[in-house]
């Protein structure tokens, strides 16, 4: 239960909400058409407009959406579904860079990937580079919307920015306090993608949201952590390479240590955005290219009508049980009862869907809604939209990865590694996402799991921060496409909307 008192009056509920460390989940940026933020009201009431004059009738349910509800004098209690979460904190790939060092042996650093989704730290000791401590949780600026465009639509609202810019430093200051009580810190590096760093400092991202989606500043910089209230002596922003190819992407680089490969490598962090590099190898021009594909959230969880992010309860693995029997196999994050579906289960449910031919290879689904598994009150279904909303996904990814090599001039068959960053890549089945045509059969061998590169990268960086400069000019080198404008990457994206054969597929 939640207690809101009467000196909230006058706010929307989901900002009170949000300001008092309760995230709420709005997919939708707040336009009320996702139904996420409902909350239950146990007493008390709320206003239906931001002028307090209507009285806010709850449904049948005794529900509301906290996206449309302002706070009134008279106080509430609320139930409110916990979306605490964390984000992913492991890196597998990482530079191995040994070495005597002249810094301090009680020096201490930190390093974050300021995500759509999640934030993710690391406590670094900066005599010695090793990772002493991780702490992660959801990035507090969900209310304002599931991806990207709808921060940034959010952001025109200097008052907005302002109040986000907040949450993030609130919630950056408690995450540093958790790793490490002793402050300040000598310094915090900073990874994340375009947008999260111009929030990050209060700067509109409005030139981001419609084209030529131009940034405010890509460069790196370095500024006092006085200058942002942070408990650090310095804050490092690592640099980005386009509006949507920000310094996590860039900071993926670093830690994969792409830059050394001899042949084509690709770094794919699939998510809202599928963001991706290409590097062509030391032995074929060493020349850098990048994309960004809009797949949606559909891959986070979000926009899906069960959908919830990698939270306690939600379904991370589908299987078939076999034998005829039409139940599925699930497992859930921490074991807990099923809340919804993450996107690694969504991913699994498909393939699972396709073998026992509950889909066919359009996407059609006989059964809408489809049960997939069962809640203490509830069956949790995936719909036909669901499944549309995972081709759109699914095919941007796969198209991306294409034309971004196609404009390399290279074959997709020719890439020696296939790095898969973030925390869907991390967890997802690639048995699953080749047989739903996510990534190609043939690369199958190659692909790599390599957890949270951004922040690997960041903490390598406060170590080694020297490297930064040659960071920037990767950056700079890089070559976006922008896959709106390919042929290749329409007419690829067209043919992958359809489902493989499953005879194809295995």
């Amino acid at each position: 239960m939640v207690s809101i008192p009467s000196d909230a009056a006058g706010m929307r509920l989901s900002d009170w909400l949000a300001d008092n460390g309760y995230p709420i989940s709005a997919d939708c940026g707040g336009r009320g058409t996702c139904g996420k933020c409902a909350v239950r009201v146990l007493d008390g009431t709320f206003f239906a407009d931001s002028l307090c004059k209507t009285n806010l009738i709850p449904d049948d349910r005794g529900t509301i959406l906290a996206c449309h509800a302002w706070c009134a004098p008279t106080g509430a209690t609320i139930v409110c579904s916990a979306h605490s979460g964390s984000g992913l904190t492991t890196f597998s790939a990482a530079p191995n860079k040994l070495g005597t060092s002249d810094k301090e042996a009680d020096q201490l650093g930190a390093a974050i990937d300021i995500g759509t989704t999640t934030l993710a730290a690391a406590l670094i000791n900066l005599h010695t580079g090793e990772v002493l401590r991780t702490a992660s949780r959801l990035n507090p600026q969900c209310s304002f919307g599931a991806d990207v465009m709808s921060r940034i639509g959010a952001a025109a609202d200097p008052k907005t920015l302002a109040r986000m810019q907040s949450l993030i430093h609130s919630a950056i200051r408690e995450m540093l306090s958790e790793l490490c009580p002793r402050s300040p810190l000598w310094v915090l590096t900073v990874a994340g993608n375009t947008t999260m760093l111009h929030l990050l400092l209060g700067i509109s991202p409005e030139g981001m949201g419609a084209y030529p989606f131009t940034p405010a500043f890509t460069e790196g910089k370095t500024l006092s952590g006085d200058a942002l209230g942070l408990p650090v002596k310095t804050v490092a922003i690592l640099p980005s390479a386009s509006a949507f190819i920000g310094a996590d992407v860039i900071s993926g680089i670093y830690a994969t240590d792409m830059a050394s490969a001899k042949d084509p490598v690709l770094l794919c962090d699939i998510g809202t955005n599928g963001e991706m590099v290409l590097f062509t190898g030391q032995d074929h021009g060493a020349r850098w290219y990048t994309a960004s594909a809009a797949a949606g959230p559909a891959l986070e969880g979000a926009g899906i009508s069960t959908g919830v992010g990698g939270i306690a309860g939600a379904v991370c693995s589908v299987s078939s049980s076999g034998h005829g029997d039409p139940r599925f196999i699930i497992r859930t994050i921490e074991d807990k009862e099923p809340i919804g579906i993450c996107g690694s289960g969504l991913i699994d449910l498909a393939a699972a869907m396709l073998a026992r031919a509950d889909l066919d290879e359009t996407g059609y689904l006989e059964e809408d809604p489809f049960p997939y598994a069962k809640s203490s009150t509830d069956d949790l279904c995936i719909t036909q939209e669901d499944i549309r909303a995972l081709q759109l996904a699914k095919s941007a990814i796969r198209a991306g990865m294409e034309a971004l090599c196609d404009a390399a001039g290279i074959a997709h068959a020719a890439l020696s590694c296939v790095y898969l960053a973030g925390g869907l890549g991390c967890y997802m089945n690639v048995g699953s996402a080749v047989a739903i045509g996510l990534l190609p059969k043939d690369l199958h061998d190659r692909i790599t799991a390599v957890g949270n590169t951004a922040l690997g990268g960041a903490a390598s960086l406060a170590y080694h921060p020297e490297d930064t400069e040659q960071l920037q000019r990767i950056a700079n080198s890089c070559k976006c496409i922008d896959l709106n404008r390919s042929e290749v990457f329409n007419t690829l994206f067209i043919e992958h909307m359809m489902f493989p054969d499953t005879e194809d597929s295995i």
